[in-house]
């Protein structure tokens, strides 16, 4: 009888175990949702600034020369070629449609891949204080970005506005990510300053990124979040993917449940994907799409 006792006994230890174990990873498994869901939009927005400055900076009729990210075989149309008419320059860069096999895009100088169209508007020429670039995105457009292999469609709106001659203000309204992992909306307050510049053109150059922002993820459940230390992001083949340092926090906001995110979890500035997520005290290490 004692020994009936004694294994009844360990089988419900094992079930609250199990029960317990299957809990904490349900949590994780969310909380991580919304961290990987962040970043996703983080970087796909953050590239289109990237692409938007590199194509003002470079293209002589907007601003001044300099090498460029596009690839060979990108169309750049200047749709609106004056200053004076009252509406900004306009123009657009068209990557040519998603491919049906890998990759799935045109390979850019900064080591992503893009396909689609991009819409652009600027008020006066770029290197003016109060220059304000908008970058306009359709679903119609059908834009995306990614690594060749996994690739995000993006729409919304951003707004860039030149505030000093290294640093600028950044809205991005209505966006919206689409991969295989779901659907995600996102909108976003930041400051962009260049830290680091490598002369003419974007490659090379380094950024700092500070701010907020707010979103859904791929579930529904909303989120927000804040810059504790800037996102650093380097331009350049392999290392534009992602931001090289930073840590953020994002809340669920349903859940009031937070989560610590660390783009450099090995203090070595990497070009190589991974951020930590730190939950409860409990660290997870997660690769960046």
């Amino acid at each position: 009888m004692k020994k009936v006792y004694l294994f009844l006994g360990m089988a419900i230890v094992a079930s609250q175990f199990l029960s317990s174990c299957g809990k904490d990873k349900l949590e994780v498994l969310d909380t991580i949702t919304s961290a990987e869901d962040n970043s996703t939009a983080e970087n796909e927005f953050t590239s289109a600034f990237d692409l938007g400055q590199d194509v003002a900076s470079s293209d002589g009729r907007l601003k001044k020369g300099g090498s460029s990210i596009l690839p060979s075989g990108a169309i750049f149309t200047i749709t609106d070629s004056l200053f004076t008419d009252g509406d900004g320059k306009e123009f657009n860069v068209d990557f040519g449609p998603l491919g049906t096999s890998m990759p799935f895009g045109k390979l850019c100088k900064d080591g992503r891949y893009r396909a689609g169209k991009i819409n652009f508007t600027i008020s006066s020429p770029f290197l003016s204080i109060g220059s304000i670039l908008t970058i306009n995105i359709s679903d119609n457009d059908k834009f995306f970005g990614g690594n060749g292999a996994e690739m995000t469609q993006i729409s919304g709106t951003k707004v860039i506005t030149r505030t000093l001659v290294n640093q600028f203000t950044v809205v991005v309204t209505d966006g919206k990510a689409i991969n295989s992992n779901g659907t995600v909306t996102w909108a976003a307050n930041r400051t962009i300053t260049l830290i680091s510049d490598a002369g003419p053109g974007l490659l090379g150059d380094i950024f700092e990124i500070t701010g907020s922002a707010s979103g859904t993820n791929r579930k529904g459940e909303k989120f927000t979040v804040s810059i504790d230390v800037p996102l650093k992001k380097k331009i350049d083949f392999g290392c534009a993917q992602t931001f090289i340092k930073g840590k953020l926090t994002l809340k669920n906001t349903d859940s009031a449940k937070e989560i610590a995110i660390d783009y450099d979890p090995f203090n070595n500035e990497a070009c190589d994907l991974t951020a930590k997520a730190t939950l409860n005290g409990k660290d997870y290490i997660y690769t960046v799409r």
